[in-house]
């Protein structure tokens, strides 16, 4: 394991600046159209993620006269799914419902503000921002953040 000198290490060495922005927007578009095309793939529905039975785990696929490259595909959608879905378990509450509410249930914007209670915006330019930047600091299988541009 690499050993890493904290007293000559800064918070924005390990911790850099991000475009919130951009990293909003990214996340976003991740959860909108990059997970329902990974449920797709998995051979899953959206309920079923909702559900305490989905273990996350590949299974085997259920012809033997599938390619490879397929199989492959499958796991990997399935593993990005799991990891979807243990991020926004990560998240406080209040942002693992807004994520769950938007993402998982296809709630619009305005359905999830009006029945969290928030005005709308509160919800847009608070609420909504905060839970789709944690889900990026908390998402392991890729890098959702986008840097912010040097100054």
């Amino acid at each position: 394991m690499m050993e890493i000198d904290f007293s000559n290490t800064s918070m924005s060495d390990v911790f850099p600046k991000i475009d919130k922005q951009a990293t909003c927007h990214k996340v976003a578009s991740f959860l909108k159209w990059t997970l329902p095309r990974m449920v797709l793939i998995a051979g899953k529905s959206l309920t079923d993620l909702r559900s305490p039975n989905y273990d996350g785990m590949p299974k085997a696929p259920a012809s033997g006269n599938s390619n490879d490259a397929r199989i492959v595909q499958k796991m990997y959608a399935q593993e990005v799914i799991k990891q979807t879905i243990e991020a926004i378990g990560k998240c406080d509450k209040e942002c693992r419902e807004i994520l769950d509410m938007l993402y998982l249930q296809d709630y619009t914007d305005t359905m999830c503000y009006l029945d969290l209670g928030y005005s709308e915006s509160t919800y847009s330019h608070s609420k909504k921002p905060k839970a789709l930047l944690q889900f990026a600091d908390v998402y392991l299988m890729e890098d959702l953040r986008v840097p912010a541009a040097e100054s």
